[in-house]
């Protein structure tokens, strides 16, 4: 009788390998679902108050008194 009688490697490999094991995708975005409700509060506030647009910054800095301008 065979020393270990309810598991066997065999055949397991094969099995996995039959159609690749592939790395899972890489997505742009990570999902924010189940984070802390305050980080996603703040960084939905930092997306809107930094956003690359030249023209309003031009704006808002314009509309600075001189001594604040960077």
């Amino acid at each position: 009788m065979v020393k270990q009688k309810h598991h066997t490697a065999r055949n397991q490999t094969f099995k996995a390998h039959k159609n690749g094991i592939r790395k899972p995708k890489d997505h742009r975005y990570k999902s924010t679902k189940g984070l802390d409700p305050k980080f996603l509060r703040n960084q939905r506030f930092a997306k809107k108050y930094n956003k690359k647009n030249p023209v309003a910054a031009v704006k808002v800095a314009r509309s600075l008194p001189l001594t604040t301008r960077p």
